[in-house]
């Protein structure tokens, strides 16, 4: 493994908060970086903002991209589609079980955005289309996105689109077993959110967070019905987890490898050899003290890119060959 860049997407001693990375790689080549900003997680002035890497190193300044309305803005995840435009998801909500899910395109490489439109008009199911990790292209054409609630008891959900992200269909809810349940006064805020996806020959596959102390996984022949989520052998201290598949079939799992720690750290890379049914440590990106969580990872020209949330007062960007 040889490191090409371990660097800061925001300029050093901000004050403000920022949260929940999500990248692309542009047409042109460029990563272009976003995460919602503002003076703390929740608070009316949280928007959506985006910075591009300059090609030598470094990164431009961050600039806003979604509306100063006001409403907490979360989680925006980026989509590039082959026409050669870019979808950008993000959450807008006081709290968040009332999400809406709302999205912007662009058409010039992420430089400048088409006013939000919500993605399903009307939907009160706390958010459709993906939550935090990234969509994908399937072999029919069709865009397959991972999504949860959180709603009560939390649940994951797939949505699909089959005319290029006009309009999408969700699939049932999926949560916990009912013997896991069954140890808790209420489910309130129990249970799998936020899954990450790839595909295999043996199907289509999630892993997803959990308050199990466990990732979660479940499994699909068709990308519609889905088994019961169940619990493998890695640990979760209820973080955002990211998985993304390498060219000669390893996946690389970025988490926090842990059931108990309250801070997020360590942060790590694993690697499965075997589709995700068992993971050995890789490497770790951080041990330091602190909160080191929320990854988003691609493998793309040949190289792995990784962003995350560095103590919630800047995204830090990895770029990682020879893996």
């Amino acid at each position: 493994m040889k490191i090409l860049a371990n660097e800061f997407v925001l300029p050093i001693g901000q004050n403000t908060e920022c949260h929940a990375s999500h990248f692309v790689l542009t047409n042109d080549g460029r990563i272009f970086c976003v995460f919602f900003f503002g003076s703390k997680e929740g608070r009316d002035d949280i928007r959506i903002y985006g910075a591009f890497r300059n090609e030598g190193g470094g990164w431009e300044e961050p600039f806003p991209i979604s509306e100063d309305d006001g409403i907490a803005h979360w989680n925006p995840v980026l989509f590039r589609k082959k026409d050669g435009s870019f979808l950008l998801f993000y959450k807008i909500g006081k709290i968040i079980p009332e999400w809406k899910t709302y999205y912007r395109v662009s058409y010039d490489n992420c430089r400048t955005w088409s006013d939000s439109r919500e993605l399903v008009p009307g939907d009160e199911c706390g958010g459709r289309g993906p939550v935090r990790n990234k969509a994908y292209y399937l072999e029919d054409g069709s865009i397959l996105a991972p999504a949860s609630s959180e709603q009560g008891e939390w649940k994951c959900f797939f949505d699909r689109s089959y005319d290029d992200g006009a309009t999408w269909e969700r699939t049932a809810d999926l949560s916990i077993s009912e013997e896991m349940k069954g140890k808790y006064d209420s489910l309130d805020k129990k249970g799998i959110i936020q899954p990450t996806i790839w595909t295999s020959d043996e199907g289509y596959h999630a892993l997803m967070r959990s308050t199990e102390g466990k990732i979660y996984r479940t499994d699909s022949s068709d990308a519609k019905k889905w088994c019961t989520p169940y619990a493998i052998d890695m640990p979760n201290n209820n973080c955002g987890i990211d998985v993304v598949k390498h060219p000669d079939g390893r996946l690389f799992l970025v988490c926090n490898p842990t059931d108990t720690n309250p801070k997020k750290t360590p942060l790590s890379i694993y690697v499965s050899e075997d589709n995700g049914k068992t993971f050995e440590l890789y490497s770790n990106l951080t041990t330091m003290v602190g909160n080191y969580l929320y990854p988003a990872v691609r493998f793309e020209d040949g190289k792995m890119h990784i962003t995350y949330t560095w103590n919630y007062r800047n995204v830090a960007y990895v770029c990682l060959s020879e893996l």
